[in-house]
């Protein structure tokens, strides 16, 4: 009888025989393909089908896994393997020390597509297993200390160091088996911050430098310390050791070059640090020091980007990522965030005359100015050129703001005795300050702060100011020009006019007041709106003159009203800011009551809500002065700002509020409505009279009327008409004729 040496058959029933397990599998999913009867009984499965049903990493312990990345190279790159490995027992869960041989089968030039392999059970030999169990655990060890210096290493490529430095205690603790792991760096207070710690409780919040600890005397060193036991310890003091009930320890430097700080490690027993600890250990630190230089580079990068090469100060990118951050937090904390531009004057003149290096002196001293006067938690930084900016956050008010520009103006005309040769220094400082109605961009606040710098440079050298809505009309300069002039002349020749808006009582239904409205009919432009003339006025110094005719006009008239009618009608005026930071215009509102001879208790000044929010020291005393002279103060558009409970809180003096138009628009409706009954319930507990302005329906009549509202105004009630006018219908509208029910009244 003869066999074919490929006779399939032939060899099975050989395999079958076999004492060793033999098995076959398949190289790339690990599937088993074949397993003889004698390795079927070693691992404990029941039979061919069982085995086939599971892959090569089931049969191996964890030890044997971590070999595996080296068999399968081996097999690859030299197509056989030789050694020893650990199967367990599937029943028991047994280790079954192996000797193993190992077999590529290729097919052709590509990939080996089967493993065979031959196993022989090591088990009676103890001391050989000794040695193999051994000799499994320093490799596995070996194997998590590589991939633990792999992850480090991939956290030292991207990571920050909050992330690395507690991940790299963490391998140090645990890879080497101890009860506690730090990285210190030392601080200014010449001592050891720690910085990371994996272990017992409590964490040490920081070492002695030097001798006083071993961390410190290895940073010292610039050597790694190893201390077996801290009783023998004679280099430096192991007191803090002892009271930590440590015995034992290894310090390593951190830093290539420059020493960072240090890692360490201590044990709760004595101990024989092996080399391997000694070179893990090293390994770790060489990560950490890879991964603080990357971070310091970058953070090199990174401060060349947003700082200015010249002076040192954040430059305009760091300013607009500063002014955006600070508007959110403005924003969401409502506080008022105030931006100063800063123009050096005549920085040309000092460039051309003296030279670049006198210009770049100038800026670098304008620099540290601007960081000396400006708060600890303020910005400057340089826009580029000879124009810097200040941050200034939670300015409180817009006087801070103002007052802050005074000083460094001031400060700059100061010469300064440690700068060498006197070089003159004046600048012109334009405010912006963020309000709480709408949250403008860095863009927008910085171009406000623009346009007031060049309101500020018209002014005069070293000359400040602080921005109005007005100044948003200067891109039509030749506009804001021509009406500034125009205005000057139509007030000198008494070409203004005022309308004046009936205010009624919604109980007794009388005109108990009228609202002065000015207006302009331009010779060449037509009508010119009131918001725009103001605007005009305020910024080329015409406020006061155009303020005083209002006031004076309107106060003669009501003064003649009262005369034919004997009704004790009220007027009422609007108010500038800048009027009320006039220290003079109480006594203006004083001299123009005594020659008009209208009680001062008639006479209403309207001041809008939102610029009331940057109410100065100096205005609070004017109102003060207004008040008590017995003028009825009343808080204008009241709902567009701040909350009312906060003006009457700050500011008793307020006499009434006018709600503003947007919520009358609302009317009626559950939302407005229940606005509208918070705000009159708050007045009532101060007694302050509360006006609805803008009334333009029945129904919003009717609304205000239903939830206690005092008085009344708008174009359904009546609109803005001229003085006599108005005088007619205080005849016509004796109180009672605007009950409930009645008709609205009508204006000819």
């Amino acid at each position: 009888m003869t066999y074919e040496a490929a006779d399939p058959d032939l060899w099975r029933s050989v395999l079958n025989q076999a004492p060793d397990l033999v098995f076959l599998s398949d190289f790339v999913t690990g599937r088993i393909l074949y397993l003889n009867p004698a390795g079927i009984r070693l691992v404990g499965l029941r039979d061919d089908a069982d085995a086939q049903a599971r892959t090569t990493a089931e049969f191996l312990t964890d030890a044997g896994l971590a070999q595996t990345p080296a068999v399968e190279a081996a097999l690859t790159h030299q197509g056989h393997w030789q050694g020893i490995s650990e199967l367990r027992h599937f029943g028991t869960g047994e280790p079954i020390p192996v000797s193993v041989s190992a077999f590529a089968v290729r097919h052709g030039e590509a990939r080996p597509a089967v493993i065979a392999a031959i196993m022989r059970d090591r088990r009676s030999r103890r001391t050989q297993d000794r040695r193999f169990r051994k000799a499994l655990e320093s490799t596995a060890h070996r194997a998590r200390e590589q991939h633990a210096l792999a992850e480090l290493g991939q956290l030292a490529v991207d990571a920050d160091l909050d992330t690395l430095l507690p991940a790299a205690v963490g391998a140090a603790a645990t890879l080497i088996g101890v009860q506690c792991a730090s990285i210190s760096r030392i601080t200014d207070t010449d001592a050891l911050e720690v910085l990371a710690y994996r272990g017992q409780p409590p964490q040490p919040r920081s070492f002695a430098a030097g001798a006083a600890s071993q961390p410190g005397y290895a940073l010292a060193t610039g050597e790694v310390v190893v201390c077996p036991n801290r009783e023998q310890e004679t280099r430096f003091a192991t007191t803090t050791m002892a009271g930590r009930g440590l015995r034992s320890g290894i310090s390593v430097p951190i830093g290539d070059g420059t020493l960072w700080g240090v890692l360490t490690v201590h044990s709760a027993r004595p101990r024989d640090y092996t080399d391997r600890d000694v070179a893990f250990l090293r390994a770790v630190a060489a990560v950490l020091s890879a991964a603080i230089g990357r971070i310091d580079a970058e953070t090199r990068v990174r401060q060349q980007s947003l700082h200015d090469p010249l002076t040192g100060l954040p430059n305009r990118t760091a300013a607009y990522r500063r002014i955006t951050a600070a508007l959110d937090t403005a924003h969401q904390d409502h506080t008022l965030l105030a931006l100063l531009l800063v123009d050096l004057d005549d920085f040309k003149i000092v460039n051309d005359s003296l030279g670049h290096a006198h210009g770049d002196a100038a800026l670098i001293r304008l620099a540290g100015r601007l960081a000396g006067a400006v708060r600890p938690a303020d910005t400057v930084a340089r826009l580029g050129g000879d124009e810097f900016v200040i941050v200034c956050e939670d300015i409180g008010t817009e006087d801070a703001a103002t007052s802050l520009a005074a000083r460094i103006t001031a400060l700059l005309r100061t010469p300064d005795p440690t700068a060498g040769p006197p070089m003159p220094l004046r600048a012109s400082i334009g405010i912006a300050v963020s309000d709480h109605t709408a949250t403008p961009t860095a863009d927008e606040l910085i171009r406000r702060a623009d346009l007031a710098m060049y309101r500020a440079k018209s002014a005069g050298s070293g000359s400040h100011a602080l921005y109005h809505p007005g100044d948003g009309d200067s891109y039509d300069a030749d506009r804001v020009l021509r009406l500034s002039t125009d205005l000057r002349t139509a007030l000198d020749r008494d070409q203004l006019t005022l309308l004046y808006q009936p205010i009624f009582d919604l109980r007794s239904g009388a005109v108990v007041a009228a609202e002065a409205l000015p207006r302009w009919a331009h010779p060449a432009l037509g009508d010119i709106s009131a918001t725009e003339f103001v605007a005009v006025a305020e910024r080329t110094g015409l406020i006061g003159a155009l303020g005083s005719w209002a006031l004076r006009t309107a106060c003669r008239r009501a003064a003649a009203w009262q005369a034919p009618t004997g009704i004790d009608v009220h007027v009422h005026v609007n108010v500038s800011t800048v009027q009320l930071r006039d220290p003079r215009f109480a006594e203006q509102i004083a001299d123009i009551l005594a020659d008009t001879g209208l009680p001062a208790r008639r006479l209403g000044l309207e001041i809008s809500e939102t610029a009331s929010a940057a109410v100065t020291v100096r205005a609070v005393r004017t109102l003060t002065a207004l008040h008590e002279m017995g003028v009825v103060l009343l808080l204008d558009h009241l709902g567009t700002g701040h909350g009312p409970l906060g003006y009457l809180t700050r500011y008793p003096m307020f006499d009434g509020f006018k709600i503003a138009r947007a919520h009358i628009a609302a009317l009626p409706g559950p939302r407005p409505e229940a606005v509208v009954t918070a705000l009159l319930t708050i007045a009532r507990a101060y007694g302050a009279t509360v006006i609805g302005d803008g009334v333009d329906n029945q129904s919003q009549l009717d609304t205000l009327r239903a939830r206690g509202c005092d008085q009344a105004q708008g174009s359904y009630l009546a609109p803005p008409a001229p003085a006599g006018t108005v005088a007619g219908l205080l005849r016509q509208h004796p109180p009672g004729t605007l009950g409930p029910g009645s008709a609205r009244p009508q204006v000819d």
